[in-house]
């Protein structure tokens, strides 16, 4: 199974409609949303996904009383974490900005993946045998140090990740 991660779109509504062309023809079968939609009214974009979405707010997400209001129909809204269980593998999701939910997932043990995002630096990296990834953001420029924008598609098969540059 094929299973889309984006996080910190920050209301970027081009990028979300790239962000989920690329997810459409990856043929993912889920997307995780790791957090900072911000706004309702650009993660209602999000409709034309051609799978089921889920995700967990950050810090950024003010109204979320209006986001499960106005998009609550298609985006199954998560508070600060979510566990799933998918073709097999059990993934712990989280924004990141309590990073103690991070940490305390990764050394587990209980977990094949755990996705995150707040920092905006996409890695896919293995912390004994979890896989931990960060997709990255749909934000071109953070500051000086944080560049470029990326999603993920996560592969339960393998337990594995790729990144995927945005334009």
């Amino acid at each position: 199974m094929k299973i889309g991660v984006i996080s910190d779109t920050h209301d970027q509504r081009l990028r979300i409609l790239e962000a989920i062309d690329i997810f459409n023809r990856e043929k993912a079968e889920l997307v995780i949303h790791c957090g900072d939609w911000v706004s309702p009214f650009s993660a209602a974009r999000f409709s034309a996904l051609k799978c089921p979405i889920k995700g967990v707010f950050g810090n950024n997400d003010g109204d979320k009383d209006m986001h499960r209001q106005r998009n609550g129909n298609f985006i199954g809204y998560h508070d600060k974490e979510m566990e799933i269980a998918a073709d097999g593998r059990k993934i712990f999701v989280t924004h990141g900005h309590i990073s103690q939910l991070v940490e305390n997932a990764l050394k587990s043990g209980n977990y094949d993946a755990v996705f995150s995002g707040h920092t905006h630096v996409a890695h896919v990296k293995n912390e004994g045998k979890t896989l931990w990834l960060n997709p990255g953001t749909l934000v071109d420029e953070t500051n000086e140090k944080t560049k470029g924008m990326s999603i993920a598609v996560y592969d339960t098969a393998t337990n594995t990740a790729k990144l995927i540059k945005l334009k």
